[in-house]
């Protein structure tokens, strides 16, 4: 009986080894990978996005695929870090890759109305800034439809489910992004570039799009609902600050 008992006494620590070394480790890293994600929020916060980016790509490796809300929601992270650091290409493709993840319909409403609207902006910047370096129509029109595109669609699905305020205030980027798309060269060069889109200026987009325009068409399209021309009767309001900048 001693023995048995004795025999119990050492076998007790097994399972808690197994955990540790099983899913206990995941679980460590999951609890890293938040504990980094904030560091990385407070980082951006303070517009300290280079650090901030580090931190989240720290977190992005400890989690891997253990859990697409998570991993899409540091994708995104990592490329509103480009973006917000003037990488216009790398954050193109970035959010092309995010918005083409089969996973993205399966998250919650907010995941995905975050990552359109993260990607409804960086078209819209990247076909202004596109426009004033003199691009070729099709390259810049390219962006600029790619962003109306996000808003039109997060527009109507907010007005499906009810959710008028944000339903207005995509209506705005909306027009905003109709509104790029129609005035003059000269109506936009008298505009001043909001601060949101000055980090992709002399940054040499147009050039870097223009030797990238054989893989164009190879781009994802919008996902859902890819629709005709703009409606006419958009409004003329200029881009707004909105969530996130």
């Amino acid at each position: 009986m001693k023995k048995l008992f004795l025999l119990l006494w050492l076998l007790l620590p097994l399972p808690l080894v197994v955990w540790h070394f099983g899913p206990g480790q995941k679980w460590l890293a999951r609890d890293r990978a938040h504990t980094l994600t904030q560091r990385a929020q407070r980082e951006e916060s303070e517009g300290r996005y280079a650090q901030a980016e580090t931190l989240y790509r720290e977190a992005a490796g400890l989690l891997g695929n253990s859990d697409q809300r998570l991993r899409l929601q540091l994708d995104a992270s990592l490329v509103r870090m480009r973006y917000r650091q003037g990488g216009a290409v790398e954050a193109i493709d970035g959010i092309d890759r995010i918005l083409a993840d089969p996973a993205l319909p399966k998250q919650p409403v907010e995941l995905q109305r975050e990552i359109r609207e993260l990607a409804g902006r960086i078209h819209y910047y990247a076909a202004w800034i596109l426009r004033l370096e003199g691009a070729q129509r099709d390259l810049w029109m390219e962006e600029a439809e790619l962003s109306r595109q996000n808003y039109r669609l997060l527009t109507e699905k907010s007005i499906a489910s009810a959710q008028m305020p944000y339903a207005q205030l995509q209506q705005t980027n909306l027009e905003s992004a109709v509104r790029l798309q129609r005035m003059s060269l000269t109506e936009l060069m008298a505009r001043p570039l909001p601060e949101e889109g000055q980090a992709m200026a002399g940054q040499g987009l147009s050039e870097q799009m223009g030797r990238r325009r054989g893989q164009r068409g190879n781009r994802p399209g919008i996902g859902e609902g890819d629709e005709g021309p703009p409606s006419s009767g958009a409004g003329t309001q200029r881009f707004p600050g909105g969530p996130g900048s």
